[in-house]
């Protein structure tokens, strides 16, 4: 059987494969597994007898898939049911597993060595290619003969997994390493902060103090930023509707976030046209204000805040 691992080509013989597992001693039994003869083996042990590859450099997941095909019966994976022989079951069985440390570690390598083997518009580019009037046998050449294989794709999702929460991590790890910047004397929080992303009724602004209310958007402008752009903009215009005389702050990353609100031509209005109704009514600015024209005139400080965290910038 061949298949590829980690962008590398293998030919396993399944009934060699199967003499070398059971002439190995199996090590304790976790979660996945594969049978043979009535006894089991973790599964990255038994790939790693069978095929000599070693196991810090695959995941679970990959080394049941590979098992599976070779037509062992293995322990079930999320998303897929299997059973004796490698049958696939009509109705996939979803079961969440836990991800260990050691192979979330082995998902993020595998990852992180696909996409530095060629830039993926390249390889996606490359496949559309390919794929381009093929029928079935082609097309599982194809499949069976790109890293895009079911093992990258396992990797995929455990990282997205554990970085789906990425961006409200830095959100709320910037805001708490800022306060003890910003705060000054006799000065404290009035409300619960909002570290993660999206505010309540309650707490219309990520940080309101007795002197100040401030909005932080910790995301790096890379240059088709409309979205970023909307974004900015409203809380902008929510700072400026702020009517006690605290200081109005808004913190942001890096140099174009502060460059588009001071020499943007747009209308606020336009900006505006997808959010809350209260910024839309809000009567703050006049008809037909540019950004620019209602940056200057908002009192509302643009602060960077890489200077604090240079990291921000990379």
């Amino acid at each position: 059987m061949q298949f590829l691992l980690n962008g590398e080509s293998f030919d396993v013989d399944p009934e060699m494969a199967r003499v070398r597992i059971l002439s190995s001693i199996p090590d304790p039994v976790q979660t996945h597994w594969v049978e043979i003869d009535g006894r089991r083996w973790p599964a990255k042990q038994a790939l790693e007898v069978a095929t000599g590859i070693s196991r810090s450099t695959y995941i679970s997941h990959a080394a049941v898939r590979l098992l599976s095909r070779m037509g062992f019966q293995t322990s079930e994976i999320p998303g897929r049911g299997t059973s004796p022989a490698g049958h696939r079951e009509s109705a996939p069985v979803v079961r969440r597993v836990p991800v260990s440390t050691a192979e979330a570690a082995a998902a993020f390598a595998a990852l992180d060595t696909a996409l530095q083997a060629e830039p993926l518009t390249l390889t996606v580019s490359g496949l559309e290619a390919q794929l381009a009037g093929a029928d079935a046998d082609a097309a599982a050449r194809v499949a069976a003969n790109t890293a895009l294989d079911h093992q990258l794709i396992a990797a995929a999702l455990i990282v997205r997994e554990r970085v789906g929460v990425l961006d409200s991590l830095i959100h709320a790890a910037v805001i708490t390493q800022t306060l003890p910047l910003l705060l000054g004397d006799e000065e404290i929080v009035l409300k619960r902060p909002s570290l993660a992303a999206g505010n309540d009724a309650d707490r219309i602004f990520d940080l309101e103090t007795n002197l100040r209310v401030a909005e932080f958007k910790v995301a790096q402008w890379k240059g088709a930023d409309s979205l970023r752009q909307r974004g900015l903009v409203a809380d902008l215009v929510g700072l400026a509707m702020d009517a006690t005389g605290r200081r109005r702050q808004l913190f942001v990353v890096g140099a174009r976030p502060k460059h588009f609100l001071q020499t943007s031509g747009r209308t606020i209005d336009s900006l505006l046209s997808k959010s809350a109704m209260r910024l839309r009514q809000a009567g703050v600015w006049k008809p037909e204000a540019t950004v620019a024209e209602f940056t200057r005139e908002s009192s509302v400080e643009i602060i960077d805040l890489v200077p604090w965290f240079p990291g921000l910038a990379s």
